[in-house]
């Protein structure tokens, strides 16, 4: 067999290889995870946060795995108050929990409802969601941010229960999604497997 058949023999075997395992990463790239864009009010209240005159003062919100401590110093506190907005841009408006980081510039939503999956099914659990603010001192884009979904198993397509989250642009737009973890130290969350 000269060289030439030989090369062809290679590439018929890589294309029918990329052929055979295309569909399985489409599909899973497509079918697990949630589809969650953050309203554009939600984008545009972390720019210049006003929290109302009767706010409460609070070092955390959230619950469990999908919580967030903003304390920097023992003691420290920031306020904390639930308003009605269309959080996860579906436009109806949800109740959620606020807490304005004053001094790492992140306004953080929290509440329990109803989100769509990636697959076309729908979904209920507590979503969180972190948007940085004007000036924040990581030198993030005002308005980006990220969210984290707590999924149960087989919910959108998770093998097992946990967090699903993305972090966004200034847009709302997904930049890097997977299953995830919080991280409140640097107000962010840690991407464990990526999957977009």
């Amino acid at each position: 067999m000269n060289l030439q058949s030989r090369i062809c023999i290679v590439l018929v075997l890589i294309i029918t290889a990329m052929l055979y395992a295309l569909p399985g990463m489409t599909q899973g790239g497509n079918e697990t995870g949630v589809e969650l864009k953050p309203s554009p009010d939600v984008i545009s209240s972390a720019q210049d946060p006003s929290p109302p005159a009767d706010a409460q003062k609070s070092d955390s919100v959230g619950e469990e795995v999908l919580s967030v401590s903003t304390a920097n110093s023992p003691g420290d506190t920031d306020s904390v108050w639930i308003q009605q907005i269309d959080v996860n841009g579906d436009g109806s408006l949800e109740s959620a929990d606020l807490i304005w980081d004053d001094e790492d510039k992140m306004l953080y939503f929290y509440y329990e409802g109803g989100f769509k999956c990636k697959n076309g099914s729908t979904g209920t659990g507590a979503v969180l969601i972190g948007v940085n603010g004007k000036n924040n001192p990581r030198n993030k884009p005002a308005g980006s941010g990220f969210y984290a979904v707590s999924l149960d198993k087989d919910e959108c397509g998770a093998e097992e229960a946990g967090l699903w989250g993305c972090r966004f642009d200034a847009a709302g737009n997904p930049t890097a999604c997977g299953t995830a973890a919080v991280d409140d130290k640097y107000d962010d969350i840690i991407i464990l497997t990526a999957n977009q």
